[in-house]
């Protein structure tokens, strides 16, 4: 008997799940029963983004030949026919039905990780539907709906939308600018109302630059690297427009460039600028990933999450705040110039 799955979750949290959706196929769950049709579910609305996508995939069991055999057949990961919806609440009152379109990700970017499971075709569901936003006077609330036209059978799941974040500090939305210190007694104060229907936030800032040799500095290349400075924060009551502060000693963030990018002593290296973001996730996803952590203790078995009616998977929601292309203020490109800490990644001024 076959198990068709991959393989567990590690350090899982918001961008890890977020990221599952366009990387990843099959299901993170153990399917333990007899052979029965079993929908595998990763949806992460989202009303800040233009497109909302769901990966729908099958897990089942299989009385002969191997996992790997099978998982290389794009036929045994997808089903053939499905038609998928959602049907939108406000307070309670069903209103508009919203129809998915069936796409491949191959061919509008969204590539799926190359394994052991068939990579192409890379099936997503998507929507353009302008998804709402939870605010205090009105609670927006989804139901996904899964028909398999071929045996009939609906699947089904519902989740509340998060609304928007609003950033107070480090940043002004109005003019951001990032000046961060390196002195090890400073802290990046990092201050936000809560959304309202978030359950866990996590926060990202990333650094973009350009590099060249340093014998021919007309070609270059431009890269960023991604500092998580925390990650599966709880929030203070689901209703949100509470405020939440996370102290930071701002040294870490020249540790950390120290780390992720690689010294090279041919290159020289321009600071561009800055983004930062907020990942405000729902209830149903923070306990998915609570779930899906790593035991540490002596019971290793742990409770598996699903939210997905007669099926395996996630749907929940997720609102990203982010500003990009905040200028790094004048005094923070001399200590990347500068700062002992970098010394080795060859910083210069624009």
């Amino acid at each position: 008997m076959v198990l068709y799955n991959i393989k567990r979750l590690g350090k899982l949290g918001i961008v890890g799940v977020f990221a599952l959706l366009f990387t990843r196929c099959d299901n993170t769950l153990n399917v333990t029963a007899d052979w029965k049709e079993i929908p595998v579910v990763y949806g992460l609305l989202n009303p800040s983004a233009s497109q909302n996508y769901i990966r729908i995939n099958r897990a089942y069991l299989n009385q002969e030949g191997d996992a790997i055999s099978y998982g290389g057949v794009a036929d045994s990961i997808y089903f053939e026919d499905l038609t998928v919806s959602l049907v939108e609440s406000r307070n309670g009152i069903e209103g508009n039905t919203i129809q998915f379109e069936k796409v491949d990700g191959d061919t509008i970017g969204l590539m799926k990780e190359e394994g052991v499971f068939a990579s192409s075709p890379n099936y997503l569901y998507r929507t353009n539907y302008n998804i709402k936003p939870s605010d205090f006077a009105n609670l927006y609330n989804y139901e996904l709906v899964v028909v398999n036209n071929k045996s009939n059978k609906v699947y089904r799941s519902k989740a509340n939308m998060v609304g928007n974040t609003e950033i107070l500090s480090p940043l002004r939305e109005s003019d951001p600018r990032f000046n961060i210190d390196d002195d090890t007694n400073r802290y990046i104060y990092i201050i936000y109302r809560e959304a309202p229907q978030a359950k866990m936030y996590e926060c990202i800032i990333r650094f973009r630059y350009k590099e060249y040799k340093k014998e021919s500095p007309t070609v270059f290349t431009i890269d960023s690297v991604d500092w998580q400075v925390f990650k599966n924060k709880e929030t203070i009551r689901l209703r949100g427009y509470e405020e939440q502060q996370t102290n930071v000693r701002s040294y870490l963030f020249y540790d950390f460039l120290r780390t992720a990018i690689e010294a090279d002593p041919t290159v020289e290296r321009v600071p561009i600028d800055m983004a930062f973001s907020l990942y405000a996730a729902g209830e149903d996803m923070h306990t998915f990933v609570a779930v899906n952590q790593p035991s540490i203790g002596i019971v290793q078995k742990k409770p598996e999450f699903t939210n997905i009616s007669d099926g395996l998977g996630i749907f929940s929601s997720l609102n990203i705040k982010t500003l990009n292309h905040i200028k790094i203020d004048d005094p923070m490109l001399s200590r990347l110039v500068s700062s002992p800490r970098v010394a080795e990644l060859n910083f210069v001024r624009p």
